[in-house]
């Protein structure tokens, strides 16, 4: 037999064990009834394998057909689980299910299929005969890298736990499904899945984008490792840290030089990693290591340059200067890496661009401490507004600080922490006067279209500044994940062109928390809630202590009707941040939309208490709209609406039609009017 793709053999492989086919052919029967149902949807003859082995258990592995492996070349996989298929004593989970999920990920088109719908469906097409006990819908889980999505042939009754037959009376189940529905789902389902890899759609980066191309595959790359502090005060850690951030932004202006995000090779901070596993898991071949001691007036820097996969070391130098030499020191770094490395930028040496700083060591360290403070988000984000304040007293003109403090003007009112009538004039006061100072710098454009977005809704000057921010520096984080952001924005623009955004950032630098908590939203935004729920989990992995890492966890989750994660996540951050009015506003919509949980009562008493807090201090509107909404107080969420608009809620800006928690908000017609009428979806 010959698959309708040339190169594979099978349109269809169907994995099962033996045992749930030995007391009534479920599997045959099954089987015989999707031919027949794919031969009354599919113009194609679809060939489908499946093994007839009548043996079970352990005797699987000794009767198996020995050319399954070129069986297994198919282009869907579909496994019947049942209550004993996931076992390491079955063969068709270990060597059919395991290496079938291996197989494609290695193919050319992948395991994940983008469908016409612009959603996205596994080449792994589950059928589910049995209700699964949890440890079984965990390993699946893992091994899927998301929630499983089955279609379902289970019939239900109290203490009835067997698979749906075509006689079974659809009344009686308690899961309400008819046999016959359930094959045509799966039948439907498989002719999506074999028309995309017919006529394959790519997401693609637009050619116009020049700035946007991505990471380039030249062999001369580099990792950043954060250097050391040596000095007798811990306080001085953000002192060498920062030096090793600001090597990192010089480097990246070369364009034939590949340098691993700062939060991914971060994240090898105090841990004592081999050198080469590093370099694999930053996809780097050079890696850059160093030391900083500060004693008084003088800082000592230590520095090798390593070959990763050998550990040979390419170079090393000493610089023992006056602390006020540090800029001086950290540009003879980045010139003496690019010529060690030999980049080069149309047949001539490339230069790297020396980046504006103040001439104050103080206030340098001032903004050093604020940035580290700031990436942390949260109430940190204050202590970090603090030090961008202290450093601008010393010195005004610090264009680096200024765009520091408009960041967290912007970022403390978008958390719902202070009113955007006190953080929108402060944050465009200081992005304007360090766009006066430091036009070179990404940081300032950056600032500027975000105060764009969130406070003026100036959608133009928005990617404008983006683009500029990307050009002077394609790896900077925040203007790549915010220039995603932007694209949810506006009717005009797919979401799908933010998705190659958010991958891109994550490209950049595999390791970041944030750059996977933005990822989540982009792809639950798209439709692609199994990616989004695994980049949720990988945020989670990368920064337990994150509260974004945790509510968007709950976010791609809730988006993904998986209801319990979604609890525990938005629970774990309202938990760690102090009750965070986001994960409020999201939970208690959560147990307003599912009864079942019986939660009731603790929905009340969050909507009570987001009302204390605005009485108190500041809540952002549009929160307080989606919590009315929810209850059905449609009068109130509109009153709210009405003033996330007057007030600019930066909040408000990036709502999308995609949001788990506005549903019920964006079915009220006066509400999509009035969203109409200032340029949103």
């Amino acid at each position: 037999m010959a698959s309708i793709v040339k190169g594979y053999e099978y349109d269809i492989f169907i994995s099962y064990r033996q045992n749930d086919n030995k007391y009534d052919n479920w599997v045959t029967e099954f089987v015989t009834n999707l031919n027949k149902e794919l031969e009354a949807t599919i113009k194609d003859k679809i060939n489908i394998y499946i093994d007839e082995n009548p043996q079970d258990g352990l005797l699987e592995t000794n009767n198996v057909d020995k050319s399954l492996a070129n069986k297994l070349k198919s282009l869907i996989f579909i496994p019947i689980l049942s209550q004993t298929y996931c076992d390491s004593k079955s063969y068709a989970w270990q060597h059919e299910f395991l290496t079938f999920n291996k197989m494609t990920k290695e193919d050319p088109f992948g395991r994940d299929i983008k469908l016409r719908s612009e959603n996205v469906s596994s080449r792994i097409l589950p059928i589910r005969i049995h209700n699964l006990d949890s440890d079984d819908l965990s390993l699946l889980e893992d091994e899927l890298g998301g929630p499983l999505r089955a279609i379902d042939f289970v019939y239900k009754e109290p203490g009835v736990n067997r698979p749906l037959k075509p006689e079974d009376n659809e009344d009686k189940n308690l899961n309400k499904t008819k046999y016959r529905n359930q094959v045509n789902k799966v039948a439907n389902s498989i002719k999506e899945i074999l028309i995309s890899i017919q006529n394959p759609g790519k997401l693609s980066i637009p050619s116009s984008d020049k700035y946007l191309s991505g990471i380039s595959p030249s062999e001369k790359s580099i990792a950043v490792l954060p250097f050391v502090n040596m000095s007798n005060d811990p306080e001085q850690e953000y002192f060498s840290d920062g030096i090793s951030e600001e090597i990192i932004n010089t480097l990246v202006q070369i364009p034939g030089l590949k340098v691993a995000g700062r939060t991914s090779a971060f994240s090898f901070k105090n841990k004592n990693e081999d050198l080469r596993s590093i370099g694999e898991k930053l996809n780097v071949n050079t890696i850059l290591e160093g030391s900083v001691r500060k004693s008084g007036n003088r800082i000592r820097v230590n520095l090798q340059l390593i070959e990763a996969s050998t550990g040979f070391h390419l170079w090393s130098q000493k610089f023992d200067r006056e602390l006020n030499d540090v800029f001086f020191i950290q540009d003879e770094i980045a010139k003496a890496i690019v010529n060690k490395l030999q980049v080069t930028l149309e047949g001539k040496s490339a230069r790297p661009i020396e980046r504006l700083h103040t001439q104050d060591m103080e206030a340098y360290q001032l903004y050093l401490k604020g940035m580290s403070l700031f990436y942390k988000r949260g109430l940190h984000m204050f202590e970090g507004l603090r030090c961008f304040q202290d450093a601008l007293k010393i010195d005004p003109d610090y264009a680096l600080a200024l765009a520091g403090l408009a960041d967290s003007y912007t970022m403390l009112c978008l958390h719902s922490y202070i009113p955007p009538e006190e953080a929108w004039q402060k944050a465009a006061a200081a992005a304007n006067r360090a766009l006066q100072i430091g036009p070179g710098l990404a940081e300032v454009h950056s600032a500027i279209a975000t105060i764009a977005i969130l406070f003026e809704r100036d959608w133009a000057r928005a990617e404008a500044e983006y683009l500029s921010a990307l050009k002077l520096n394609p790896q900077y984080l925040q203007a790549r994940t915010w220039y995603a952001v932007f694209y949810l924005q506006i009717a005009r623009l797919s979401c799908n062109e933010g998705l190659i955004q958010a991958r891109l950032a994550v490209e950049y630098d595999p390791l970041s928390s944030y750059a996977q908590t933005i990822l989540s939203i982009l792809a639950s935004q798209a439709g692609f809630h199994d990616e989004a729920v695994a980049a949720g989990k990988r945020g989670v992995e990368f920064d337990k202590e994150s509260f974004s890492a945790w509510y968007f966890m709950g976010y791609s989750n809730h988006s993904a009707s998986n209801i319990s994660s979604a609890i525990q996540a938005y629970k774990q951050a309202i938990d760690i941040s102090g009750r965070h009015n986001w994960a409020l506003a999201s939970l208690l919509v959560l147990f307003v939309e599912h009864p079942e949980y019986q939660h009731d009562i603790e929905a009340d008493f969050i909507y009570r208490e987001l009302l204390t807090k605005e009485k108190m201090g500041y809540v952002s509107p549009f929160l307080l709209a989606i919590a009315s909404a929810a209850f059905g107080k449609n009068d109130e969420a509109i009153r709210y609406t009405k003033l996330a608009l007057d007030r600019h809620d930066p909040l408000l800006q990036i709502v999308v039609p995609g949001r788990p928690d506005n549903k019920a908000l964006r079915a009220i017609p006066e509400f999509r009017k009035m969203m109409k009428a200032i340029g949103l979806r």
